[in-house]
């Protein structure tokens, strides 16, 4: 529908417009809640976080797993990378998988002993894992917008990508800014977060970005890195803790649009991430 909208000489012909835009405009059609098609979601492979995930991480916006060094967010978003690989029939999608480290080099060792549990698992020995998940280090915040503004498009048109991951989202701006400039930061922040979303969007790709934790002084709790700045961005808030010292893990739902907050218990072995079944 198009209208020819005179130029406007002053505010009783602004007036005016609203009203004829008000009235030739059709009465919008309110939905029902249960009428919504529901988000398609990524298996993270593991049974208990499925579960309480209703399906897996959702694609749809950012995915944020926060949590200490050592709780397994690493080996989450590489069993994540297999996990999407795998065909659609057992809960794959069928896609490749980018994996985008700011911080440590990628455990390739570690991802070759996944990769090779994967297939005897899930008996499918002609998947390439390796050769459909393509890596990326990006140790700044001008490398990192241009590998998501440039070099990751460019490839996502060229192939079937079901999934990025960034481990760590708070690498780069942790080494860029010693001497805090939370202003800039904050714009950084933003702009890596818009791309983010972007690609989600763009691609129907589940995006997951592992976070570091600070400490709050004032309130004496743990909180992820980069505050509200990059708070705001984030669609879903998982956190990732040891029970004790125990090998025990716990995923746990901080906030989600359509999540309850839950929280289950895991164990990290050889194979990958695994139920824990004694709870």
């Amino acid at each position: 529908m198009h209208f020819y909208i005179p130029s406007v000489q002053n505010l009783e012909q602004v007036n005016e417009i609203q009203i004829f835009v008000y009235k030739n405009t059709p009465n919008p059609k309110f939905n029902l809640a249960n009428t919504l098609p529901p988000w398609e979601r990524l298996g993270a492979g593991c049974q208990c976080i499925d579960s309480i995930l209703n399906g897996g991480f959702p694609i749809n916006g950012i995915s944020e797993v926060f949590g200490y060094s050592g709780t397994g967010k690493t080996q989450l978003g590489m069993q994540l990378a297999l996990n999407v690989q795998l065909p659609c029939a057992i809960g794959g999608k069928n896609k490749g998988a980018v994996y985008i480290c700011t911080e440590d080099v990628f455990p390739s060792k570690r991802y070759h002993q996944l990769a090779k549990s994967f297939r005897t698992s899930h008996n499918c020995s002609d998947i390439d894992f390796e050769g459909q998940t393509y890596l990326y280090h990006c140790a700044d915040f001008e490398l990192l917008k241009k590998t998501l503004s440039v070099q990751l498009p460019r490839l996502l048109k060229m192939k079937e990508i079901g999934l990025v991951v960034l481990d760590s989202i708070a690498g780069p701006f942790r080494s860029d800014y010693v001497e805090a400039n939370y202003h800039n930061r904050g714009q950084h922040i933003n702009e890596i977060a818009k791309a983010l979303h972007h690609i989600a969007e763009s691609y129907s790709i589940a995006v997951v970005c592992m976070n570091q934790v600070t400490q709050n002084q004032k309130e004496d709790t743990i909180e992820p890195c980069l505050g509200l700045a990059w708070g705001n961005n984030v669609t879903c808030r998982f956190y990732i803790s040891r029970l004790g010292s125990d090998s025990t893990r716990v995923f746990e739902t901080i906030f989600a649009p359509d999540l309850p907050n839950r929280k289950c218990y895991f164990t990290i072995s050889s194979q990958g991430i695994t139920a824990d079944l004694t709870f």
